[in-house]
């Protein structure tokens, strides 16, 4: 008797282990649907903040949320966020804030013929994306050559919406005409004034992709000629 209680018992927690393993736990439910399935409000009575506590380090992979059926879920995070013990912190990527050239290193001489009126229409600036691998704001450097004769531009080719850019000339001024024909209407410079930048001056422009006009944000001066 007491050799066929102890088989019964022995089965008995065999068949408890294998339940345990594969069963799933509800709490306030009695149909989980998860491993763990918790119908009401979850708490943790204290989380370890001391130094002899768990750091982490490193690359952020996931981070936990709830989605709208309480479902706990992995959210993955972006390359740009790290881990500093158990901080969250944005990684900024590093930015070139030197001046730019024009695209393949040109100057202003080298689009409008020598001897002609210093005309540039639809200049290239090279921008792809707003301060992509630069600045958010570029600065380009805008040469002449030796010429320091000013240069008149009647235009620059579109950018992304919102993209903003300095203008500086470091060899004679350079001429912004407001909306001239001679340039693409998509390209044109909309202001009330034309706009003169003088020798080492800057001004601040910005494509606004809605009226497909350049404007200007700030500059040393404006000029009625």
């Amino acid at each position: 008797m007491i050799k066929k209680l102890s088989k019964i018992v022995i089965s008995g927690a065999i068949c408890l282990c294998a339940i345990s393993m594969t069963a799933q736990i509800g709490v306030n439910t009695n149909e989980p649907t998860a491993n763990l399935d918790v119908n009401g409000t979850l708490r943790v009575r204290s989380l370890e903040k001391t130094t002899n506590g768990f750091q982490a380090n490193g690359t952020v992979l996931y981070i936990m949320g709830v989605d709208q059926d309480g479902n706990v879920i992995p959210i993955e995070i972006g390359e740009n966020i790290v881990l500093e013990n158990n901080i969250l912190k944005v990684q900024l990527p590093e930015q070139d804030n030197s001046p730019e050239e024009l695209p393949n290193g040109g100057q202003l001489n080298e689009l409008y013929e020598s001897g002609d009126e210093a005309v540039i229409n639809n200049l290239d600036l090279g921008i792809v994306l707003p301060g992509d691998g630069r600045a958010s704001w570029p600065v380009f450097k805008l040469e002449n050559g030796s010429n320091d004769e000013e240069v008149q531009i009647t235009g620059i080719r579109p950018a992304p919406n919102g993209t903003m850019a300095y203008l500086y000339p470091t060899s004679g001024s350079i001429m912004l005409r407001k909306n001239d024909n001679d340039s693409e209407p998509e390209n044109r410079i909309e202001a009330q004034n034309n706009i003169k930048i003088k020798k080492n001056e800057m001004a601040l422009i910005m494509y606004d992709a809605q009226i497909q006009k350049w404007i200007v944000v700030s500059s040393p001066q404006n000029d009625d000629d």
